[in-house]
C-alpha cells in the first residue's frame, strides 16, 4: 500500500440526529489510513439548546427550503458555532495541544433538513466564525457539492470506514469479506464492504434508528433515551403497526437512499403503553435493518454497530439472533460513540489533498467527487 507520508493531525465535530451533543475526536491520517488518537470529548447540549434545535427542524419544515435571512434559525447557528468551538478548546485542553499543533478541523454541523431529491440538504454552522474563534482551518458545508451533482448528500463515513480498515489490514487484521458496519444514530445506517477498493463500498440510510424510540421515552418520561432498552425488554410488540410502518416506500427503494430525521410518521402509537411503544418501535428499527441487509451484493459475513444504538442491550440482543455474526466496533479497537466525529476529521484531510470523499456506491454520485469548503481564521 502505497501511501502519501503526509500525516495530518485533525480534528473531528459531529451533532447528530440525536441532537444529544457535540462529540469532538482527534485523528492522525494521511488522507487515505487513518488512527483515533488521544482523548475524544462529547460535550452534551442543554435541554434548552436540544429544545432550540428541534424547533429549529420544525421550523424549517415549514419553511421548506433553506433561508439565510432567519434571524432566529441565525441566531441559533452562531450559538452553536459557539458550542463547538469549546468542544475544540476542550480537546486541544484534554490533549496539551496548540492550535498550531492542528492541520485542519472538520466541522459538520446541525442538520435542519435533508432534501437530496430537491437538490439540497440543510446545515447550519458557521465554517468562517469557527475558524477565527479556534485559529484553525475549518472545512465545513460537506454535503453541497454532492447534492448539487445528483448524489444523495449522505451517507459520508464509509470512506472513514474504510480507512480504518486499511489501517488494520497493514497491522496484520484478516477480513472475512464482505462485512458490514451499521451505526445507529438517530437514523441507522450501513456500510457494506468487500473490500479495500473505492468501488467495494456499499452504503445508505437504513430507516429510522434510535430517534422515535427516544423521542417517545422523552415525551412519556422526560428521560432522553431507554437507557439499556430496559422499558423495550417489558413490552410486547404491535406487529400490526411495524407492518403498517414497513409499507412506507423507502423500504422498497433501491440504494444508494438517505433519510431526513423527520422522513417517517409512526401513527398509531397512543394506544400503546410506555413499555409496548418501546418495544414496537425498537422491533421497527431491527426489521428495518432486516430488509436493508437484502439489497447487499451479498449478505456480510459479519456485521460491526456503532453510534447509540450499541449501548440498547435489548437492540443488541434482537440484532444478534440474526444468522450473522454481530458484535460491536469496539472488538475492532475503535470508539463506537466517536467513529463520525473522527470520520469528518478524515473527510476534512481528504479536501485538502484533493481527493474525493463521496462514490457512485455511497450517495450515488455519478463519479467520485471531492466536497467542503475550506476557512482559513482571519
Amino acid at each position: 500500500m502505497n501511501f502519501s507520508k503526509k500525516q495530518f493531525l485533525a480534528i473531528g465535530l459531529m451533532s447528530g440526529t440525536s441532537m444529544d451533543g457535540v462529540d469532538c475526536a482527534l485523528i492522525k491520517s494521511n488522507s487515505h489510513t487513518a488512527k483515533a488518537i488521544g482523548k475524544a470529548v462529547h460535550l452534551p447540549y442543554s435541554a434548552d439548546m436540544r429544545r432550540d434545535i428541534a424547533n429549529a427542524m420544525t421550523e424549517a419544515q415549514q419553511l421548506g427550503k433553506p433561508c439565510l435571512q432567519n434571524e432566529r434559525l441565525n441566531k441559533l447557528e452562531v450559538k452553536l458555532t459557539n458550542i463547538h468551538a469549546e468542544a475544540v478548546r476542550e480537546i486541544l485542553s484534554e490533549n496539551n495541544l496548540n492550535p498550531k499543533d492542528i492541520e485542519v478541523v472538520g466541522f459538520h454541523g446541525q442538520t435542519l433538513l435533508h432534501r437530496p431529491d430537491q437538490g439540497w440538504s440543510w446545515q447550519i454552522g458557521d465554517g468562517q466564525h469557527l475558524a477565527n474563534m479556534v485559529n484553525i482551518s475549518v472545512v465545513n458545508d460537506f454535503r453541497r457539492h454532492d447534492v448539487e451533482n445528483g448524489g444523495q448528500g449522505a451517507p459520508f463515513v464509509p470512506v472513514y470506514h474504510q480507512a480504518l480498515i486499511k489501517a488494520r489490514m497493514a497491522q496484520g487484521l484478516e477480513v472475512r469479506w464482505p462485512i458490514a458496519l451499521i451505526n445507529i444514530g438517530g437514523v441507522s445506517n450501513i456500510t457494506w464492504l468487500h473490500n479495500v477498493g473505492e468501488q467495494q463500498m456499499l452504503a445508505f440510510d437504513t430507516g429510522p434508528g434510535n430517534a422515535f424510540i427516544d423521542d417517545w421515552v422523552k415525551k412519556h418520561t422526560g428521560e432522553p433515551m431507554d437507557i439499556d432498552g430496559a422499558l423495550a425488554a417489558k413490552g410486547r410488540v404491535d406487529h400490526g403497526l411495524v407492518k403498517k410502518w414497513l409499507e412506507n416506500d423507502y423500504f422498497t427503494l433501491p440504494p444508494p437512499k438517505s433519510l431526513d430525521r423527520r422522513g417517517f410518521n409512526v401513527t398509531g402509537l397512543e394506544k400503546l403503553s410506555l413499555e409496548d411503544g418501546a418495544a414496537t418501535l425498537l422491533d421497527f428499527t431491527v426489521k428495518t435493518i432486516q430488509i436493508a441487509l437484502e439489497y447487499c451484493p451479498q449478505r456480510p459475513r459479519y456485521i460491526y454497530i456503532c453510534g447509540g444504538g450499541r449501548h440498547n442491550k435489548t437492540l443488541m440482543s434482537k440484532l444478534q439472533k440474526m444468522d450473522i455474526s454481530v458484535d460491536s466496533v469496539e472488538n475492532l479497537g475503535w470508539n463506537g460513540d466517536f467513529l463520525e466525529a473522527e470520520a469528518f476529521a478524515f473527510l476534512a484531510c481528504r479536501h485538502l489533498s484533493g481527493l474525493p470523499i463521496t462514490f457512485p456506491g455511497t450517495t450515488g454520485i455519478h463519479q467520485p467527487s471531492p466536497g467542503g469548503k475550506l476557512y482559513l481564521p482571519e
